[in-house]
Order: C-alpha cells, then structure tokens, then sequence
C-alpha cells in the first residue's frame, strides 16, 4: 500500500515547520534560551516561505510565547498555534515524521518513544510525546498513521530522499532498543521507511552522547567535566545537503592533541569517514564527503541553586547519585561543556539556519570557526541565505536550532 511513498530529504521543498516552545522549568543559567526560539521564528517568518506551526504542549508556555512574541515584533497571525499535551520540547525528535508520494498523499510514520532512552515507553510521558506527533500530523492533514514498537528520535535519522537513511548504531541499536538485534531494527526502519538502505555509522560524537555516561574530560587540576546532552544523534556531525553529497563534522589534528574528548571525538568521526567513503548513493555512485569543523568547547559551570542545575542532577540522583562510569555527582559546581556543534542546522527553502557561539570575552578561536562554519554551509547551499543563530543559550538545553525544528515536506 505504501511502497510509492518516500521519505524526502531535508533539502527538498519544505511546506511546514514544526517548533515547540521551552517549558518553564527549562531554563539556562546566566543565558536567555527562549531568544534563539524567537530567532528561528523570525528568520523562517521572513526568508523561510513556510507555514510556522508553534505548539504550547506544557501549562504556561501557550502565554509566555505569545507575550514574548510579541515583544519580539511577531505577527501572531503568521503562526499557527496550538495546544497539543506534550512534555518534550525538542520536537525533532519526536515530531511527525511525513512520508510522501508523487500524487500529494501523505502518510505519517510514530516510532515508540522513551524520552531518550529515559523513561519507559509506556509511561505516561512518554505516551503524551508519541500522541502529539499524531494531533501535529492530523493539524497538517495527515490522517493515516503507521506505528511501530521500535523507538526512534528524529535527530538520529538523516535521509536523501531515495531510500537511504544514515543514523548511528549505537543509539538505534543498544541504546534505544537493546531487545532487538541490529537486523530488526533495520529490517523495522525498511519497513517503516520504505528503505532500501540503511548506512550505520558506529558512535555520536563524545560531546553528543549520554551524558549519564560519566566524565567527558578533565581541567588541569582533575576537575571532571561532562556534557550537557542525552541524543547521541546523527544531526550533530553528519548531513545530507544532496542525495550525493554529505556533510562530516571534522576534528582537526591539533584538536584531538589537545585533550582526551577531542581525541575520542576524533576517532569516532574518522570511524564514520572511513564508512561513507566506502559507501555509494542511489545511484550507485561514491558520496562527495565535505568537512565541517567542530564547534570549540565552551565550559560552562552550574552551581546548586541555579536554575537547571537539579534537572542535571535530577536523572543521575534516578541511578543512585552516580553517573554510569561509578562517578559521583560532584559537590558544589558543576562543569559542563555546551552541547554545541556546527552540523545541526536547518534547511528550509530558501534558508539555512546555522548555529553561532561566540560571545564578547572568549576566545577569538569560537568568532573564526563561527566563521568557517559559515564560509562551509554557504559553500554547500550557494542559492540559499544562510543565517547564523546565538544558538549558545538553547544548546545549554542539550540541543540546538535542528533539534527545535521539525521540517515538513511539501506534497506534490
């Protein structure tokens, strides 16, 4: 019934934008993370020629968003909004994931969902996620609805339109669904998907992954530092810009001298290199492989009583008050590097939406890679306007401008 339908790649028309405003207990200390929301909005209202859809799924944030819009200068009718319950709020990854056909149908695709690997998938929360992708789905004119048991982040699944997904192992296969072997999830995806390829890249970048893990790295003095992100997802180091062109985060030699993350993040992302370089796209022809540099670390100290320090306390008190490694919570501040990466942007139309860090005071190295990254994605998307968000704020929310975002497909 579905075999015509065809996931698109995120370089094709887009007709809708999906985002979800921040709860209130989501803040970041020192840092104003509804800004580069409100950032987003504007440049997609202004050079995105999509409908912008905003969903308020926890109390409160259906007022606060209006208010801060319009503060901001938003036309609030140039926004669809609504109410749909749901506690996550980066919509990425559990948003409506619409498959399309050549004749203008649609049909929705609703893996399980565990709050990345968190929570259970029957558990109220987690159920409340699964049901608004649907409300958001049917709001979009989508009625049919093909469900799976498999759990599955939107973050984590790059496609390039004829049938090829990239997603890492690691997260699809042991972090998210353990009781499966690697062969049934794929077979699931193909299913789902309508695949005829799946690319495993084997790990997410260090900075990108679990950070229940344990320690990142160390300062000089042995103070441990660790990341600020669950995902673990393909949108932080790789991207299809064509169905034959694909972009790689990269860690320069210097970079993984220079400490023990830089090094491992290195080697997980020539692991990846070396696969792609040995794969094909659809055409059966090798993928043009460009580079995108990593975004510097920028350290970040959270202290008890700041204001999202017992949402990171919280998870790691739930497994006993030590991270997975045997690592205690630290007493008094915490260190942290922001979950920022250069990869996760988004493609909509006629734009792009990059990710920016650097902020009066720090190294003149964060301003020169912000530039890089710039100089890279205009390479890649010379027809496109590229703009650059402060995406610092939202990244110390453990995801950035593609994880807020989810693009829809325009139907023929």
């Amino acid at each position: 019934m579905y075999e015509n339908y065809r996931m698109p790649g995120e370089f094709e028309k887009r007709s809708n934008v999906y985002v979800t405003w921040l709860p209130d207990y989501i803040r970041a200390e020192g840092y104003d993370n509804r800004q580069p929301c409100v950032d987003v909005i504007k440049a997609l209202l202004e050079y995105g020629d999509v409908t912008v859809n905003l969903n308020c799924g926890t109390p409160g944030s259906y007022e606060e968003a209006c208010s801060r819009l319009k503060e901001e200068g938003v036309d609030l009718d140039r926004i669809e909004i609504t109410q749909f319950e749901d506690s996550n709020f980066y919509v990425r990854d559990n948003g409506p994931s619409i498959m399309v056909d050549d004749k203008g149908h649609s049909y929705m695709v609703n893996p399980a969902w565990t709050y990345y690997g968190v929570w259970d998938k029957n558990s109220p929360e987690c159920q409340s996620a699964r049901k608004a992708a649907v409300h958001m789905a049917v709001a979009l004119g989508c009625f049919d609805i093909v469900n799976s048991e498999m759990v599955s982040e939107g973050g984590d699944r790059e496609f390039d339109g004829h049938g090829t997904l990239i997603a890492i192992e690691d997260t699809e296969c042991r972090k998210r669904n353990p009781e499966f072997t690697k062969e049934e999830v794929e077979a699931e995806y193909k299913r789902i998907y309508n695949l005829n390829k799946v690319i495993w890249l084997p790990q997410p970048m260090l900075e990108d992954d679990d950070y229940r893990l344990g320690i990142l790295d160390e300062k000089e003095d042995g103070t441990p530092i660790f990341g600020m992100s669950f995902a673990a997802h393909i949108d932080e180091m790789c991207r299809f810009i064509t169905p034959n062109k694909i972009l790689l985060a990269e860690v320069s030699d210097e970079e993984a001298a220079s400490s023990k993350a830089g090094a491992e993040s290195r080697r997980r992302i020539e692991a990846a290199y070396e696969i792609l370089s040995n794969e094909t796209d659809w055409e059966g022809k090798p993928f043009e492989i460009v580079r995108m540099p990593t975004a510097e670390p920028i350290e970040v100290v959270i202290a008890p009583g700041d204001e999202d320090y017992e949402l990171y306390k919280g998870f790691i008190d739930e497994m006993g008050g030590k991270f997975m490694d045997g690592t205690p919570w630290p007493e008094g501040p915490v260190h942290f590097y922001a979950a920022a990466s250069y990869c996760n942007f988004l493609i909509c139309n006629g734009v792009v939406l990059g990710q920016r860090y650097y902020h009066e005071g720090m190294n003149e190295v964060v301003k020169e890679k912000d530039e890089q990254a710039k100089a890279v994605l205009e390479s890649c998307f010379p027809d496109r306007k590229v703009i650059m968000i402060d995406s610092l704020a939202l990244n110390l929310s453990g995801g950035g401008v593609h994880c807020w975002s989810k693009d829809v497909a325009a139907s023929c």
